[in-house]
């Protein structure tokens, strides 16, 4: 059984938890105005890596939330790490993303290349097109080594994601084997987190209301969680225990108050 410790860090996953397409919940702005007066810090987590950690930022700020770039943490960040672990600084990686995601990963020291490439990252594209198709499938055809920024198949409410380009890439090569996966539910993020913000899984809480990436994000890395449905039916929890169920988001001012749980 996880041993849990005091919370410290609360983490959010942003569209249908805190707002809805870019309308913050009722609670929403009130709750981090109070998480950034507590002694607990905060953090938003998204699997989304159509655009780099600091442009989420602005997002952010623009809706109307209170955060600096600390406080954003995407599977992008989870892909740095993971490359960095498999020994791919500096070496050729083909990326499939948008020029934005691209670019900021050439800062990050992960260049985009065509030619000849040792791997190849997988990203939220919206920029995909058939020549980045074709020349994708080629490598995975060719055997070079496949990893993705996340495993989501489709990036709500209805657009073609990460997960689903992957189903792709077996079609055309069955038994193809992804090396690695950095974002929700995989332990990539985790880590980011521990070494950022210097705390334990364990004192940890992730908020948000889906279970195959947030809940099961939790449950495979030792951390609390909440589910909160925010008017939505409870859907099937494949195995995945939230700590609790939050009906909708303003109640963790009050009764879902991580404090006023005992945590």
């Amino acid at each position: 059984m996880t041993a849990y410790g005091k919370a410290k860090l609360i983490l959010f996953d942003l569209d249908g938890t805190l707002y809805l397409d870019g309308v913050p919940y009722p609670g929403a702005l009130e709750l981090l105005q109070r998480l950034k007066e507590s002694d607990m810090e905060y953090c938003f987590v998204t699997n989304n890596s159509s655009i780099p950690p600091c442009d989420y930022c602005e997002k952010l700020r623009r809706i109307g939330f209170p955060v600096e770039p600390r406080n954003v943490v995407t599977s992008g960040d989870g892909a740095l790490l993971m490359l960095k672990a498999h020994g791919l600084l500096g070496r050729r990686l083909y990326i499939m993303g948008t020029k934005r995601f691209r670019s900021w990963m050439a800062s990050e020291g992960f260049p985009h290349e065509e030619e000849d490439p040792q791997a190849l990252l997988v990203a939220f594209d919206k920029e995909v097109d058939y020549a980045k198709l074709h020349a994708a499938t080629r490598l995975v055809l060719k055997g070079v080594s496949l990893f993705a920024t996340h495993p989501d198949c489709v990036c709500p409410p209805h657009l073609p994601d990460v997960g689903m380009l992957l189903e792709f890439f077996r079609a055309a090569r069955p038994g193809v084997v992804v090396q690695a996966i950095a974002g929700k539910p995989h332990r990539w993020l985790c880590q980011v987190l521990q070494e950022r913000f210097l705390v334990e899984p364990g004192e940890m809480v992730m908020v948000g209301d889906r279970v195959g990436t947030d809940l099961a994000f939790a449950c495979n890395n030792g951390m609390r969680s909440m589910l909160v449905r925010n008017g939505e039916p409870m859907p099937p929890l494949a195995g995945f225990t939230p700590t609790v169920v939050v009906p909708r988001i303003h109640q963790m001012l009050d009764e879902f108050w991580p404090r006023n749980l005992g945590w």
